[in-house]
Parts: C-alpha cells; sequence; structure tokens
C-alpha cells in the first residue's frame, strides 16, 4: 500500500464529487457546484491517495492570511486510520506556503470524530454558527474553528 497527498488536479470536479458523496452521502456536493468552487480565486485542493485509489480531499481557499478549509473528506473505509491528521497537516504546509497565518473551518457540534480531530490539530473555538446545516434532517450548528500558524514550520 502506498499513500500520498499531491495537489488536485485540474478538471478534477466529477472524480471529486464521487469521493465526496462517497465521504459524505447524506450531503454530496455536485460536480458543478465543485467546478464552481474550484473557480473561486485562491482556491486549492489535495487528494489523499492509497496507490491508485483517491481515498480523502481537503478543499480549502486562500483569504489572504488565512486559510479556510471548505471541506475534508475520508472515505469510510480509511476512517481513523491517520489520513485526516495528514491532510490536516498538509494543509497547514500548504497555508505556510502561501503566507497564511490561521487556519479557519466549520464543523458540525455533533461531529465527535471530526472535532476530536481538529482539537488533535490545535484548532479551537472562536465563534458558532446556528443552524449552519440545514440541509440535514434536523439543521445543526456548526463551531467555527481556528488554528495560528506561528512557529508552525517547526512541527512540520
Amino acid at each position: 500500500m502506498s499513500r500520498r497527498i499531491e495537489r488536485l488536479p485540474a478538471a478534477a470536479a466529477e472524480p471529486l464529487a464521487q469521493l465526496h458523496a462517497a465521504c459524505f452521502p447524506e450531503d454530496p456536493w455536485d460536480a458543478p457546484a465543485l467546478e464552481r468552487i474550484l473557480s473561486l480565486a485562491g482556491c486549492f485542493g489535495l487528494v489523499a491517495w492509497d496507490d491508485e485509489n483517491p481515498v480523502g480531499f481537503v478543499l480549502a481557499r486562500d483569504l489572504a492570511g488565512e486559510i479556510e478549509v471548505l471541506s475534508l473528506g475520508v472515505s469510510p473505509e480509511c476512517r481513523r486510520s491517520g489520513l485526516g491528521r495528514w491532510l490536516i497537516e498538509a494543509t497547514f504546509a500548504e497555508a505556510v506556503r502561501c503566507g497564511g497565518g490561521s487556519v479557519v473551518l466549520e464543523v458540525a457540534v455533533d461531529n465527535d470524530a471530526a472535532r476530536a480531530l481538529y482539537a488533535q490539530a490545535g484548532f479551537v473555538a472562536v465563534g458558532r454558527r446556528p443552524r449552519y446545516y440545514a440541509s440535514t434532517a434536523y439543521p445543526k450548528d456548526a463551531l467555527i474553528l481556528r488554528r495560528i500558524l506561528a512557529n508552525i514550520e517547526d512541527s512540520l
């Protein structure tokens, strides 16, 4: 088994939509939506591969000094393998390369696994968005989390 993380290639909206649906079957993003996201200024993506199979991804956007994680997913069969943490660390490295001073994201208040991952990666809660996840069976609040990247180069 050979795992690697690479930049998301151009014209990857369709395969990314399939991976997003595998990661988030309750609220998948379709290829046209992902195409629009990928066309945003400063947007970048990273894909984790297990041999020739894409098994995880992160989509983020450079907002001139702060990187916003738009979506991060790991395929169900690869969860709890360290892949999510590896994607977060790769995002930190990309943020440092871009000159970003922090990384911010939203996570559902009831997503205990993701919240634990982000806490281990040094994220702290800085806000809350009531009913942010409205497309689910019942609306859920999101926590806004931030990781300051000062001295992150030392840990990469």
